[in-house]
């Protein structure tokens, strides 16, 4: 399916749009926006993709595809980026794809920004969300490859997990505004930061992670009602149910919300 496609994510407190032009499986970037929007994307997500579709010349009626962020990030963060998706699509009788908010991150680094890449997450609760990527520069452009599905941890442990790697790393996300001393501790001399300006995802990052899962034949969705929240566990009120009833913690159900797919978990527990 080629033709225009608007791509958005609210799983941070940054809200990422973008607007692409796909032709089989390549996407090209036309115009992205991307601005801090704490606890106001419910309000500013859909009039600034209006806008930006404006600026693009590229009449709402033409967008023939859907791509959200759909996680792991803010749990509130993450329902109305997929609803606000789920609610497009729908009215413009297009599909709707999912990506990963941290995949969006890493592929909107920089050229040059190759190796090792550490994206840290916020989950609150004094957990983040941790996901390796090694980046390259290929025959036909930038690779990324994500070596672990999504999970959440301490920042201590997964600091620790990844000091034992012994390799140099390049961190970004905003887990780190909040422990960018725990992980700095952990892996140095090997590791270094990004510039603030790349912890967050973007419109184009959003763009160049869906290309990349439709070459790979990885994409998530077609059908709107089949792209889910990426959570990775429960959220407080489902805990605190289990809690009151005298039910054993668990993990999220494998279905998309909720963790790591069958047969590729994370980490133990944190």
């Amino acid at each position: 399916m080629n033709g225009f496609v608007v791509a958005f994510d609210t799983a941070t407190e940054n809200c990422a749009i973008g607007v692409g032009l796909r032709d089989g499986c390549n996407v090209t970037p036309i115009a992205s926006r991307d601005f801090d929007a704490p606890r106001a994307a419910m309000s500013g997500l859909l009039p600034a993709v209006s806008a930006l579709l404006d600026e693009s010349g590229v009449p709402m009626r033409d967008v023939t595809q859907v791509v959200v962020g759909r996680g792991p990030g803010s749990f509130t963060g993450v329902r109305i980026g997929v609803a606000s998706a789920k609610g497009l699509a729908h009215g413009l009788g297009a599909p709707l794809f999912g990506v990963g908010t941290l995949d969006a991150i890493a592929w909107g680094m920089p050229q040059g920004a190759n190796g090792t890449l550490g994206v840290v997450g916020d989950a609150m609760r004094g957990e983040v969300y941790p996901a390796l990527f090694d980046l390259a520069e290929g025959v036909g452009g930038r690779v990324v490859r994500r070596r672990a599905p999504d999970y959440v941890a301490k920042p201590e442990a997964a600091a620790i997990e990844w000091a034992r790697l012994g390799e140099r790393m390049l961190l970004v996300g905003n887990g780190l505004v909040k422990y960018v001393d725990v992980f700095t501790a952990a892996l140095d001399p090997n590791v270094s930061l990004a510039a603030e300006e790349s912890w967050a995802p973007t419109g184009v990052g959003l763009l160049r992670a869906f290309g990349a899962s439709l070459r790979e034949g990885t994409v998530v969705g077609g059908e709107p009602g089949v792209v889910l929240p990426l959570y990775t566990r429960l959220s407080d009120a489902e805990e605190a149910e289990r809690l009151r009833a005298g039910m054993a913690p668990m993990a999220p159900p494998e279905t998309g919300v909720g963790g790591p797919l069958a047969g590729f978990p994370g980490p133990g527990p944190s």
